[in-house]
């Protein structure tokens, strides 16, 4: 079992929609996967406080700083290659 405080950012959102996407489809034994791997998910608690941080991540991912970030990470990783010999 592992908690959700020890997991990677990646880790915990994808069980968090992989939980959610059982609920909706009424798998039972998914579900039960799911609270054998990691019995913090099914916290309410802690299940809002993920998807306040999914909604805050999608909010920056919109933000005019995100997009700059991006091009300035963009601009590091591009060279000038000259033809000249």
């Amino acid at each position: 079992m592992m908690s959700l405080d020890e997991m990677s950012f990646n880790d915990a959102i994808e069980l968090y929609y992989e939980k959610h996407q059982a609920i909706r489809q009424g798998n039972m034994i998914k579900l039960l996967e799911l609270k054998k791997k990691c019995p913090d998910i099914f916290d309410e608690k802690k299940d809002f406080e993920m998807r306040d941080m999914i909604e805050y991540a999608k909010a920056f991912q919109a933000s005019d700083r995100y997009k700059e970030l991006c091009k300035l990470e963009m601009k590091e990783k591009l060279t000038v290659i000259s033809t000249e010999n």
